[in-house]
């Protein structure tokens, strides 16, 4: 914790938490690249749901 007004706590990752970095940054990327596909997915998903209980 650091001592200031208003009072503020620093966070940092592990060495095991950063190890996971780059496959973490991976997946973003890929998401990016992927992100009209994702929504296309996700109101295909939504349409299918509403209609199985409407």
């Amino acid at each position: 914790m650091t001592a200031s007004v208003p009072a503020r706590v620093d966070y940092r990752l592990t060495p095991l938490g950063e190890s996971v970095l780059p496959e973490q940054r991976a997946i973003k990327a890929w998401a990016e690249a992927h992100i009209a596909d994702l929504h296309e997915a996700r109101a295909r998903y939504d349409d299918t749901d509403a209609r199985q209980c409407g």
